[in-house]
């Protein structure tokens, strides 16, 4: 049964939007597995926007780096399983450990429509110049993100909401239009 917040996960479309932004992504020397399952979150919540439904179904969990897709370690070893990936771990430019799947095999066309593949490029070429900090930053001022505690889930209602910190002067405006509102109430 799908609600506003829970959808039925499509393990299939996963697989191979998995295997999409990984083919599309071999040349960038940031694409590692935390970019992957942020442009998986990205797309799913234009997709959401879009038509009303995820790409993938995926409920997507509060993690310290962003939103992580639930059961993703189980569905990567299932992917490994299988055949359809290989992990590898590399070190990166700024010292961290990382790793990256390489599909070992082509995208099944019809998994996936050609709007959802236009979508997963759109998000693709939105953070092409992020790595895995800015990517993880950039999520951690979503709502949904900063709504939740570690292990929650994300709901897709906030989806493309950002929660910038405020400047002192929009502090000191909110404040002020509190206390106009608060000594306005006093006088009634």
């Amino acid at each position: 049964m799908e609600t506003e917040n829970q959808f039925q996960l499509r393990k299939d479309k996963l697989i191979e939007a998995v295997l999409y932004l990984s083919e599309r992504s071999a040349d960038d020397p940031n694409f590692g597995v935390i970019k992957l399952v942020h442009l998986l979150y990205y797309a799913d919540c234009a997709t959401f926007l879009k038509r009303g439904s995820p790409v993938t179904g995926v409920t997507y969990l509060h993690f310290p780096h962003g939103p992580y897709p639930e059961h993703w370690y189980q569905i990567r070893r299932e992917m490994q399983a299988a055949g359809d990936v290989e992990v590898v771990y590399e070190d990166n430019d700024d010292g961290h450990r990382r790793y990256r799947m390489l599909p070992k095999r082509t995208v099944k066309p019809e998994v996936l429509t050609a709007e959802e593949c236009a979508i997963l490029d759109e998000q693709r070429e939105r953070f092409a110049l992020f790595n895995t900090a800015g990517i993880s930053e950039h999520s951690r001022h979503e709502l949904g993100w900063r709504d939740t505690e570690d292990g929650e889930p994300i709901t897709y209602d906030t989806a493309g909401m950002i929660a910038l910190p405020l400047s002192a002067n929009a502090i000191r405006r909110g404040r002020k239009i509190a206390d106009d509102i608060a000594k306005r109430r006093k006088s009634v």
